[in-house]
């Protein structure tokens, strides 16, 4: 008897399991019915590469479902503007934060969470709450690396030691915050600046205008090497020592001395008392999950294709984190640029979601501004052409932007790299007070439609004394360089009378 009752309540015992289990499989499958044809997009990061991804992503795919994971508690900031922040032209770090509206159903942000997993495989990422600790692992049909890089430490003594005790960097709000009271204050009111780049020149001259007594340096001679020939180089170099700033380009740091806290640097020997030293000599990609999910790296950066796929399927990458081609030959290219960023999420959004499309290369347009001067370039500096192999040169010119006899009239100084055979453009750079950034756009322009200095010279541009030459020197700059490399007049073609009469 009781054996019989024993059958009896395992039988039961089993029927209810089935029933909950019968019960919990229809209400799962009624979800899966629902989001059967949805597409899942993971986003890691919400930088300006992973928000124009997402935004590729729902505007190419009507029903898929994208999931931003970011590290941060907000959403978005500028990075571009920090130094801007720091020299007080914008007011503070909380204007230059923004939010990206979710989508209901469609987009969703896990803020304050880490990838600690990627498993290219079973297609999943595991997603850590870096406030309660808990971990997620979330499915994709699509994953889109967009974490970024990081800032480099230069590997001299003290740099690491003295990391946050002197030593600052400037690559999000909160350590640009942490600097800018440090330098308010600093008792010294004495600065180092470690890089020749856009963020080490703005750096620069914020702290100048904080007060500081700064001093920048870089191991190779010109600044922003990678956009700007040293001819052009030296006209940066003589406004920052027009403004006091102290520039040892050519000639590298050290060391940085301190105990508790920086107290100087040596730079070739010299030691300069300091409190303040900012690392500012470029960014190392975030590989590590691109790593994980089995990616191919080259040379530390991403290896992607035309449409931003990496080596594995359904994997894509991009923004600082990759190594993609210059859009003149394809050869391979490093752009850690908002613009190239923002190309490169557009692409693998519109990819990831289903769509076709390819990024189309990078020019690497390049502008800053420090302290009034723009600078501006895009495309090979005449060292990159000659190291790629073209028979190229350079010619430059300097003119006013505007007729002589008009007020603010200011001067501009241009130069060209080209192809000494065709004329074509490969590159060009471009500095001045007002000017530059909108003639290195007719430039990138010209180099994207293959365009040569004949082009040029037929250029049509807008004119009018208040604002502009009717001989501009982006004409004038043509003009100069088709004598100079000696190439024949260019050939008028058949002439033509315009009401279809015929020839001339």
């Amino acid at each position: 008897m009781v054996l019989y009752h024993a059958q009896a309540y395992l039988i039961d015992l089993i029927n209810n399991i089935n029933i909950r289990e019968w019960s919990r499989l229809r209400r799962q499958g009624e979800r899966s019915m629902e989001t059967e044809d949805r597409r899942e997009i993971i986003i890691v990061g919400l930088g300006a590469s992973g928000l124009y991804a997402s935004k590729a992503a729902l505007n190419t795919d009507r029903k898929c479902h994208v999931t931003i994971i970011e590290r941060r508690d907000y959403d978005q900031f500028s990075p571009c503007t920090l130094p801007f922040v720091l020299e007080g032209v914008v007011p503070d770090f909380e204007s230059i934060k923004y939010q990206v509206p979710e989508v209901k159903g469609r987009l969703d942000k896990l803020l304050s969470h880490e990838v600690v997993a990627v498993d290219s495989t079973e297609k999943t990422v595991t997603a850590r709450d870096l406030i309660s600790g808990k971990e997620k692992v979330i499915g994709y049909d699509s994953l889109i690396l967009a974490n970024g890089a990081s800032p480099i430490t230069l590997p001299v003594p003290g740099a690491r030691e003295l990391s946050g005790k002197g030593v600052h960097f400037v690559s999000d709000p909160e350590n640009t915050a942490r600097l800018m009271d440090a330098a308010k204050g600093s008792r010294m009111k004495r600065s180092v600046v470690v890089g020749g780049g856009a963020i080490g020149l703005e750096v620069a001259v914020a702290l100048h205008e904080m007060g500081h007594e700064v001093v920048i340096t870089k191991r190779t001679e010109p600044p922003l090497p990678r956009n700007l020939d040293p001819q052009m180089g030296k006209y940066i170099v003589e406004r920052l020592e027009s403004l006091g700033i102290r520039c040892t380009f050519g000639k590298g740091i050290d060391s940085i001395n301190g105990g508790d806290r920086v107290e100087s640097v040596t730079i070739a020997g010299e030691t300069i008392p300091c409190d303040i030293v900012v690392m500012a000599v470029g960014m190392r990609a975030n590989t590590s999950l691109a790593e994980m999910a089995g990616c191919r790296i080259l040379n530390g950066l991403v290896l992607v294709d035309s449409r931003m796929r990496t080596s594995v399927p359904d994997v894509y990458a991009i923004g600082d984190l990759v190594m993609t081609y210059s859009r003149i030959d394809r050869t391979a290219a490093t752009m850690q640029l908002a613009t190239s960023a923002f190309r490169e999420g557009m692409a693998a959004g519109t990819n990831a979601a289903g769509g076709s499309t390819r990024y189309p290369g990078a020019l690497n347009t390049f502008l800053t501004v420090i302290n009034g001067l723009e600078i501006a370039a895009t495309g090979y500096n005449l060292k990159k052409a000659q190291e790629l192999g073209y028979d190229a040169a350079a010619i430059s010119t300097k003119g006013e932007i505007k007729p002589h006899y008009m007020p603010g009239s200011t001067e501009i100084h241009l130069r060209v790299v080209v192809e000494k055979d065709s004329g074509r453009i490969l590159g060009a750079q471009a500095i001045g007070e007002k000017g530059a950034a909108w003639r290195i756009n007719i430039f990138a322009l010209a180099i994207h439609g293959g365009m040569t200095l004949y082009d040029l010279l037929d250029a049509e541009l807008a004119y009018n004394p208040p604002v502009s030459q009717m001989y501009d020197p982006v004409i004038r700059l043509a003009e100069i360089g088709l004598k100079r490399l000696r190439l024949p007049p260019g050939e008028c073609g058949d002439p033509f009378f315009p009401d279809g009469t015929g020839d001339a």
